[in-house]
């Protein structure tokens, strides 16, 4: 398999239609994927040595997908999309910071489904351009399509 480049692995928001859309986070310059399945411990002791050494017997617990990004800001509709999942739309009083992403991985697939927002960070520096890291966590059954 070629080496892929960092700037194809790309973090898309959807537009919360019926028919929904995505749309690349461009201001994104570094993202990361990280893939969770939590492990919990089963192991019994052997019955006929009970004396016997024991080795760990392990099963899948609670499975995650958490997404965190940082780049600069650009003042974009998927940007502005990002703030209206976090802080809400105006049509309600409460916010449920959660949206529904895409997060290509080039030659490998496509992971979708709802995302929390866990974090939106701001900075900046005076001779520089606004930065922001965003930080996501799962919220439900993420889906994955391998890549063609």
């Amino acid at each position: 398999m070629a080496k892929q480049k960092g700037r194809a692995l790309l973090v898309k928001i959807g537009d919360g239609a019926e028919t929904e859309a995505f749309d690349v986070l461009c201001g994104l310059t570094t993202k990361t994927l990280t893939l969770n399945a939590n492990s919990y411990d089963v192991t019994t002791p052997n019955c006929t040595t009970p004396g016997g050494q024991l080795w760990a017997e392990l099963q899948t617990g609670i499975r995650s997908v958490a997404v965190s990004g940082n780049g600069y800001f650009e003042d974009s509709t998927t940007e502005e999309r990002l703030r209206s999942a976090f802080m809400g739309t105006g049509v309600s009083d409460t916010a449920d910071a959660i949206a529904n992403f895409e997060v290509i991985v080039p030659s490998f697939g496509t992971f979708s489904g709802a995302f929390h927002i866990n974090s939106m960070e701001f900075g900046g520096e005076q001779e520089n351009g606004v930065t922001y890291s965003l930080s996501l966590s799962s919220s439900g059954v993420i889906g994955f399509t391998a890549a063609s």
